[in-house]
């Protein structure tokens, strides 16, 4: 018993730091110029909540669903499975998440009204801000290579981060968070045990 008291959280992860950001690099040079489509979405988002005109709601939400749809597939199942045994559980979920916005953000058409909250507004607008112009400098700000970057629609946790902001800035249900807080705290503990 004395033997299991001395195991930290870092010996379960079965790869080391420079592994799982490789896993990134060789992910950007397989999959671009998806980048610009990426890019070209968090555009679009941000035009549709400034502008606020009728369709953004659902163009929002179908942004969102393809984006929890290409992660769970092109970067958890396809790549992060090959040195995370349980990724492919993680894809799953990322599924599950596409499914509940396809829900109620495309079929129900519920990302219409915005909360009245200016502060839950700001925090949405800042984690928007974070997660599609601060993220993908993380590698370089970090001394890492620049080919490490992560993207929103492309990458967990840029594409987790800028739903919070989403759900945060417009009334929905509070289910819909339950998945992207669970992944925060995966990710985050993740990353601080490597």
């Amino acid at each position: 018993m004395g033997d299991l008291t001395s195991y930290r959280f870092s010996d379960f992860i079965l790869f080391s730091q420079t592994v799982y950001y490789r896993q990134f690099e060789i992910y950007n040079l397989a999959i671009w110029p998806l980048h610009l489509v990426a890019l070209l979405c968090s555009f679009v988002i941000i035009y549709a909540l400034w502008k606020k005109p009728v369709w953004a709601g659902r163009c929002i939400a179908a942004i969102l669903v393809l984006s929890w749809l290409w992660v769970a597939w092109a970067f958890l199942y396809e790549r992060f499975y090959q040195i995370h045994v349980v990724a492919n559980w993680y894809a799953l979920v990322f599924v599950l998440q596409a499914g509940f916005i396809a829900w109620y953000g495309l079929i129900n058409n519920q990302f219409k009204i915005f909360v009245k909250s200016a502060l839950r507004i700001k925090i949405g607008f800042g984690l928007l801000l974070i997660s599609f112009i601060l993220y993908p400098f993380f590698p370089y700000l970090s001394g890492r290579s620049w080919q490490q970057f992560e993207m929103f629609a492309l990458a967990p946790d840029p594409t987790v981060l800028a739903t919070l902001a989403i759900l945060l800035i417009y009334k929905s249900p509070k289910s819909l968070s339950v998945i992207p807080i669970i992944w925060v705290f995966v990710s985050g503990m993740t990353l601080y045990v490597m």
